[in-house]
């Protein structure tokens, strides 16, 4: 009978051992610029109730980061509308190829050479966490096609200390330099999406 005893609490204290394991950290390996699923969506569409269920359970890992996917492609629907009301036509960092802009630039990569307003560090941070001052999430350009050429308008979407603020640069020559964006349609719906509204 003791052995009995002695095997339940055994079992017992395994299976709270167990629980307790599962308990993710807020510091999740998975990717959240591919996940979809399990993230509610903020768009205008209605999500099925398993949607909501998946969104309830991973409510922990959804503030993790300050960006994922759904507002990435949140992001890129507001981007693909908004362009061609400038007459412009934005190309989209990929997350793996650089992007080209026509006055030399390659980004990422050239982040490091961008001057801030502040003088902050400035760096490529997908989750929006990162060891820069200004974490970037998303990065778009457009290569100008009026004269003077070349020109160009990069936006650099980003969090400046957990706060969203879209940053263009427009230089042409000499060092990069960006600055807060001026155009409030792009400012305002950046803030909006990266808020989760």
């Amino acid at each position: 009978m003791k052995k009995l005893g002695l095997g339940v609490v055994a079992i017992c204290l395994g299976v709270l051992l167990s629980g307790c394991g599962q308990q993710s950290s807020p510091t999740n390996h998975r990717n959240p610029a591919t996940e979809s699923s399990s993230i509610p969506q903020t768009s205008q569409s209605s999500g099925t109730a398993g949607q909501e269920n998946a969104s309830e359970q991973t409510g922990e890992h959804q503030n993790s980061s300050l960006w994922n996917g759904t507002k990435d492609r949140q992001l890129e629907e507001f981007i693909n509308l908004w362009a061609p009301t400038m007459h412009q036509s934005y190309q989209k960092y990929d997350g793996s190829n650089q992007l080209h802009v026509s006055v030399g630039g390659n980004y990422p990569s050239d982040l490091k050479r961008e001057i801030t307003p502040d003088g902050g560090s400035i760096g490529w941070a997908p989750s929006g966490k990162g060891p820069y001052d200004y974490n970037v999430v998303a990065i778009y350009n457009y290569d100008g096609t009026e004269p003077p050429l070349p020109n160009r308008i990069t936006y650099f979407f980003a969090f400046h200390h957990g706060k969203p603020v879209a940053l263009v640069d427009q230089s042409r020559d000499g060092d990069p330099r960006c600055h807060p964006t001026a155009n409030t349609d792009v400012a305002s719906n950046f803030t909006r999406i990266a808020d989760g509204k």
